[in-house]
């Protein structure tokens, strides 16, 4: 059923979130509407059309969509959003409305549990904006809109400690108390009070971590699916990224397949860092056998619960070496599509990962 329809897509992120760091600065309405107007066009939802892509993933910023002192969603967004839902259906693609952040979130909060999911305040803004939006697109038909709850979670309450991310200690009978568990139960409960069979993607704990998929307490609602993203290893798919401290610093450029017993070397010398990429901490090759490893977390989570299950990003850095990068995404894609998971490439403009610059020319090694 999802795979049908969401098949093969591509992130248009960069537009309606993360849209502060790509307007032109001071940031003003002006310099805004300006960023909203130019940076996705009817000619870019062509484009992917073009590509054979069946959707997209829409990432919107919870800041942006909700105004909190008048309590309803802001026109202005829902202009844009109106905008995409026009074009994607004269190209005939899907969508995934992913809420990428909100009040009280924090990215990669897995010390001690983040606001969102502790103050009863932020929660129920938190459902408040999913009611908005069930109401609002109520009524759309032509193509399928797929709710994405809250993209990339961090629950620190989870079933193990944050430094045991390959979850050798995973404790399935407390499932029931990890605070986004019943905080995703509530908010679809909502959602289902208006709209009885809307599409809702819940991602899973550790930033959508495939190895975190296990913690989800599954909902018996044939509607609701389930979420993970993969960039693993990141010593490849984000090599001497600027935004990240330890592959400015370990400043290699890794190839597909490749060794990189050196990444275990510099991560067991830099222990500071050795948490975060504990998952291929210990591995030395980058290769499709480490895939088969890891995505099997992902295949066994959907063989033993019956559900579908997506990938909402995956991706290489832009700089990346053409030949190693196509052949991860082409041994990725033959994974899920030997297993019918539905996917989305990040990115298709910009921040990065992006197929085309922010003037719309191919600037990926995935297009070479």
């Amino acid at each position: 059923m999802l795979y049908e329809k969401f098949k093969k897509g591509v992130n248009i992120g960069g537009w309606l979130s993360q849209y502060d760091i790509i307007a032109q600065r001071p940031l003003t309405e002006e310099s805004l509407r300006r960023h909203f107007d130019s940076f996705i066009k009817e000619e870019d939802i062509r484009q992917i059309s073009r590509w054979k892509f069946d959707h997209i993933r829409l990432p919107v910023s919870g800041y942006l969509i909700y105004d909190t002192d008048r309590d309803c969603l802001n026109t202005d967004a829902l202009e844009y959003i109106y905008k995409c839902i026009k074009w994607c259906s004269d190209y005939h693609l899907n969508i995934v409305m992913d809420l990428h952040d909100i009040y009280g979130n924090v990215y990669g909060a897995m010390e001690e549990p983040m606001p969102l999911l502790t103050d009863s305040v932020l929660q129920e803004r938190f459902i408040r904006v999913w009611e908005l939006l069930a109401q609002e697109f109520l009524d759309v038909t032509g193509i399928t809109i797929m709710f994405e709850l809250l993209n990339e979670v961090s629950d620190a309450s989870g079933a193990y400690p944050f430094s045991d991310i390959t979850g050798k200690d995973f404790d399935f009978s407390q499932s029931g108390s990890f605070l986004w568990n019943q905080l995703y139960q509530r908010c679809i409960a909502k959602i289902r009070s208006i709209d009885s069979d809307r599409w809702i993607l819940v991602g899973s704990n550790g930033q959508n971590s495939v190895v975190y998929l296990k913690e989800l307490e599954v909902v018996s609602d044939p509607y609701v699916f389930y979420n993970f993203h993969y960039y693993d290893p990141q010593v490849f798919t984000h090599q001497q990224v600027a935004f990240s401290d330890e592959m400015r610093e370990f400043d290699k450029a890794v190839g597909y397949p490749d060794d990189i017993s050196d990444f275990a070397d510099y991560l067991n010398n830099h222990m500071e860092w050795k948490r975060k990429h504990a998952l291929v901490a210990e591995e030395t090759g980058n290769d499709k056998k480490l895939m088969e490893k890891l995505l099997q977390h992902a295949i066994d989570f959907s063989q033993n619960t019956g559900r579908e299950i997506y990938c909402g990003e995956f991706g290489v850095i832009a700089h990346a070496p053409a030949s190693a990068a196509k052949a991860w995404v082409s041994d990725l894609t033959e994974i899920f599509t030997q297993n019918h998971i539905g996917c989305a490439l990040w990115n298709y403009k910009y921040l990065d990962f992006g197929l085309l610059d922010l003037d719309g020319n191919p600037c990926s090694n995935l297009l070479k």
